[in-house]
């Protein structure tokens, strides 16, 4: 029996690979590292990793921060899902027998993906799995390639704009169905400046990377980077592909607003939180078109009931 590990990367995720069989990384960002994008403070985002203790060979000594009840299941049954605070952490996923071949991009057929509108069937998970959904920044600011100090520790901690990184030395990245029903049918416009026609795509949150190994176990390891004691989550093998999320969301529920306190839409925050990938940037450009809302293509709602925990993902290359 073969360990398979599937792993959902949701919120301010930068993927940073080019996808022809190296290794990459997946950059949880810290917003208050950033700073402020057009004047405004982002809310703190919390780098967390999740899964549920029956998933793993040594729940007794993972060391979650936390444990609490999932949602019951078919029979049910209610799991304990283990919370991982991954600040200040890298994660590394260790295959007993050796590194993979590098990490691979799912490259769907021309007739197999509706991008950049989205899906026909939106609520289809198989139907966004074209990385395509993802932002490309070589699409948006015409040079994508990564700050390379961000790729680097700095000394006894991340560098100032990362929480948490994740490595991948193999497997295969795809798009994943937007974590939010609400956001499955949108189109977004990354608006140019003066003329220059904009970027239009249906857009996703959510990143899903997938594993499949004939090794005896797999081991996802959390390191604190400015020292402390590593925590190991042992995964072993299995008739289904172990579930893993690893997400980057705001860590509070209240309406965010202005420093300067004049409340902003859900719409305009879905922007500025875009607004951090370009300081990421090697060279970081003038304009920097932010995404909004074009228009809802089956007429389900208008702008205003965008909700805020939307946080999409970002494509970064090295070179």
């Amino acid at each position: 029996m073969s360990v398979g590990l599937s792993i959902m990367f949701t919120g301010l995720c930068a993927l940073v690979s080019d996808g022809d069989g190296k290794p990459g990384q997946v950059l949880l960002l810290d917003t208050q590292g950033v700073g402020q994008v057009q004047g405004v403070t982002l809310p703190v985002h919390a780098p967390t990793l999740v899964v549920s203790l029956n998933e793993l060979a040594n729940p007794e000594n993972s060391g979650p921060t936390r444990v609490v009840a999932g949602a019951p299941g078919a029979g049910g049954r209610v799991d304990q899902l283990g919370l991982w605070d991954l600040a200040g952490s890298e994660v590394r996923i260790r295959v007993q027998g050796g590194a993979g071949p590098g990490v691979r991009y799912f490259r769907p057929g021309r007739q197999d993906t509706s991008w950049p509108a989205p899906p026909r069937d939106p609520h289809d998970p198989a139907a966004w799995r074209d990385l395509r959904f993802v932002p490309d920044m070589t699409a948006l600011a015409g040079d994508g390639r990564i700050d390379p100090s961000l790729l680097d520790d700095a000394a006894g901690g991340l560098p100032r704009a990362v929480a948490a990184r994740v490595h991948l030395d193999g497997g295969r990245l795809e798009a994943a169905i937007p974590s939010q029903q609400s956001y499955r049918d949108d189109v977004f416009e990354f608006k140019r400046a003066g003329s220059a026609p904009g970027v239009r795509q249906a857009m996703t949150d959510t990143m899903h990377w997938r594993l499949q190994t004939d090794a005896a176990a797999v081991v996802i390891e959390i390191v604190p980077v400015a020292g402390g004691r590593p925590k190991q989550l042992l995964l072993g093998p299995s008739a289904r592909p172990h579930r893993v999320f690893i997400s980057n969301l705001p860590a509070d529920n209240e309406p965010h607003a202005e420093a300067h306190g004049a409340a902003l839409t859900d719409e305009q925050m879905i922007a500025l939180h875009f607004g951090v990938y370009y300081a990421l940037l090697r060279t970081e450009p003038a304009d920097k078109p932010l995404p909004e809302l074009w228009q809802a293509p089956r007429g389900t709602r208008g702008a205003g009931a965008i909700r805020p925990k939307f946080c999409s993902a970002a494509i970064f290359s090295r070179r």
